[in-house]
């Protein structure tokens, strides 16, 4: 029986978020998963911008904005040496991106959420907050954090399971 039957892939289309993808599609192939790739674009009309430029079609910016969206996930490869048979590539619109990935792993009935950490430092994270981390605290399952390659590097090596690691799971 899989662990993890349904797996929501947070993508934001960095090289961050690429780590997070080859995880979860290891994760997914290794245990006969279901994976959603899933990439929140910010809704138009919530902009603060959005207020002060009358004239502008926002329906159509919005339309527009998923279409991109969506044809750019669709173009995402998976990484072959992890084939997975069931892929659902999902847009959604809204902010704060948190709470939407939360809202849309909830509505799966997701086991599990892979998102990726950019590793930002503790000042810019405190001003800014990180998406990863806002996920964490509201998220629906259990969230697992890839970091980008670069802070794999330098961390010691108790903070970061080995690939070896990460495949016997």
């Amino acid at each position: 029986m899989s662990v993890f039957r349904t797996i929501v892939a947070a993508i934001d289309f960095s090289e961050t978020s690429d780590e997070a993808l080859r995880v979860a599609c290891e994760l997914a192939s290794s245990q006969g998963s279901t994976l959603h790739l899933l990439h929140v674009i910010p809704d138009a009309r919530q902009q603060a911008w959005s207020v002060e430029a009358p004239g502008l079609d926002f329906s159509a910016l919005q339309q527009e904005s998923v279409a991109d969206a969506e044809r750019i996930l669709a173009a995402r490869t998976l990484p072959a040496t992890s084939p997975v048979a069931h892929v659902v590539r999902k847009v959604v619109s809204g902010l704060p991106a948190a709470r939407e990935i939360d809202q849309y792993a909830a509505s799966q009935g997701a086991d599990l959420i892979v998102v990726g950490t950019h590793g930002y430092g503790p000042v810019r994270r405190l001003v800014l907050g990180s998406v990863a981390d806002q996920v964490v605290r509201m998220a629906p399952c259990p969230v697992l954090m890839v970091p980008h390659h670069a802070l794999r590097a330098s961390s010691p090596a108790w903070a970061v399971p080995h690939e070896k690691e990460m495949t016997a799971i």
